[in-house]
């Protein structure tokens, strides 16, 4: 496979954002690290300078930035400046693909692109990829497990999050929050309060908000916990190549993650918590799950491209 980098011009690739999401970040993303191994030398042979021999053309747009600069896209605020542009550099459309953290994606038009998607809002929008964040400080003291699951975080931005809060509000084995800063607040002690109430929980609830993957199914690996996404679909990355199943659980309702919550067993728990710190260092965090998507890629045929 061969692979050309469009040349895109550095309005579309800005130095910065207006403030870091989370709270806790660094302005860097999965967007910038996929550029940044692409580029290295390790890659190398992945790289032609001559577009007619390329395989894939990638669009190194950085797409949070832009619209985080251009107020969220409200309104459409950012889009057609970055169409304009953009339509000046595609050659051609169902050779191209873009890596997007951004939720809902790059939201313009290019026929026949392949988008890898963080955020994604759709079905079938695109290929999934982890959303990842600054790695959490993990205390060298590992706690004891007080709960079964916990879940922190904002509850208005999807319904299943509201019907989580109530179904399980009365279940002492489960701790439950709603004060986990996002863009919107300041983390400071909430931060550590998250970070130690999940290490001290087997399992994190992780149900969807705007977008169908979340930023706490991976800091829940990161830091060594069961994740387990709750949403409509299946937004775990790699699916082909990664046992999910070995590290994670995944459910569609509240009334499946009560079912799953009521019949988990210890010995279960304990192999996949053993599990969960290994996947993550070696094939999701930054730099490590940039080769899954060579892999999407090559598995992809030319019949197949249109209808991602």
């Amino acid at each position: 496979m061969k692979i050309f980098i469009l040349p895109v011009p550095p309005l579309l690739q800005p130095a910065k954002q207006p403030f870091p999401y989370p709270a806790h970040n660094h302005d860097y993303g999965v967007e910038q690290d996929f550029l940044l191994w692409l580029q290295h030398p390790n890659q190398k042979n992945l790289i032609t300078h001559n577009p007619q021999q390329a395989d894939w053309h990638y669009l190194p747009v950085f797409w949070t930035r832009w619209y985080l600069n251009h107020n969220f896209a409200v309104d459409n605020a950012g889009v057609p400046e970055a169409q304009e542009a953009i339509d000046k550099i595609i050659l051609q459309g169902d050779k191209t693909f873009t890596i997007c953290q951004f939720d809902g994606g790059g939201l313009v038009k290019i026929p026949g692109w392949i988008q890898f998607l963080a955020a994604r809002t759709q079905p079938h929008q695109g290929i999934d990829i982890p959303i990842l964040c600054k790695p959490h400080t993990i205390s060298p003291f590992t706690p004891q497990k007080k709960y079964l699951a916990s879940f922190n975080g904002a509850p208005g931005t999807n319904i299943l999050r509201q019907e989580m809060l109530e179904k399980f509000s009365n279940r002492k084995d489960i701790k439950l929050g709603s004060y986990l800063p996002t863009r919107f607040y300041l983390r400071w002690l909430g931060f550590k309060s998250f970070n130690r109430v999940m290490r001290e929980s087997w399992i994190a609830l992780c149900p969807r908000g705007t977008s169908m993957n979340s930023f706490r199914f991976f800091e829940a690996m990161q830091l060594g916990v069961i994740p387990c996404l709750i949403g409509d679909e299946d937004a775990r990355p790699f699916k082909n190549f990664i046992n999910w199943n070995n590290c994670s659980f995944q459910v569609n309702t509240i009334n499946e993650l009560e079912a799953l919550l009521n019949q988990v067993k210890p010995n279960q728990l304990l192999l996949m918590s053993q599990n969960v710190k290994n996947t993550f260092t070696n094939e999701i965090a930054y730099q490590k799950w940039c080769k899954y998507v060579i892999m999407e890629l090559n598995a992809i045929k030319p019949t197949e491209k249109n209808i991602l």
